[in-house]
């Protein structure tokens, strides 16, 4: 039985609100899964995952302001372990470095390391074919009204964030 019977079955005779809301989340959680897949497939070659490219990315991306531990935990909804057991790992392969904060000397700030700055370089074209790949099938104008659609959703779970 697929994804799309076994929903059926769970919302049968349900009130028909009920049965878009469900159905919506459970397909938004679907494909953010099967996205993921598609992603870590992409960054085999690199033998990275999405998680860790993404914190390359956002690592990367800190030119401006240095970046934080706890900045990448909010930013990838990681708890604190998660994100050192994180850490760790893009360290012992020599992508990224903590380094003493430039403004606190409590806290840390984290680096690319040159192999990280290259990986990433090489890593991205794939990550954006698996991203273009996912949305092809729906078209540049049903994506935007797709990201509308997600904006919302989103500024309704958390306000705080919608500024």
């Amino acid at each position: 039985m697929g994804f799309a019977s076994r929903l059926d079955r769970l919302l049968a005779g349900r009130p028909p609100d009920l049965i878009a809301a469900v159905a919506a989340s459970r397909l938004v959680f679907r494909v953010a899964h099967l996205m993921e897949q598609r992603i870590d497939a992409a960054l085999v070659p690199a033998e990275l995952a999405m998680r860790e490219y993404l914190a390359l990315v956002l690592i990367a991306d800190a030119a401006v302001e240095p970046l934080r531990p706890s900045d990448l935990s909010a930013t990838l909804g990681a708890t604190r372990t998660q994100i050192t057991r994180l850490l760790d790992g893009l360290e012992r392969k020599g992508l990224v470095r903590r380094l003493p904060h430039d403004a606190d000397r409590r806290s840390l700030q984290l680096g690319l390391t040159p192999a990280g700055r290259d990986l990433l370089k090489r890593a991205a074209p794939a990550v954006q074919a698996a991203y273009r790949a996912s949305w092809k099938g729906v078209g540049t104008a049903s994506t935007k009204h797709a990201i509308a659609l997600l904006r919302t959703v989103h500024d309704t779970l958390a306000p705080e964030e919608a500024e």
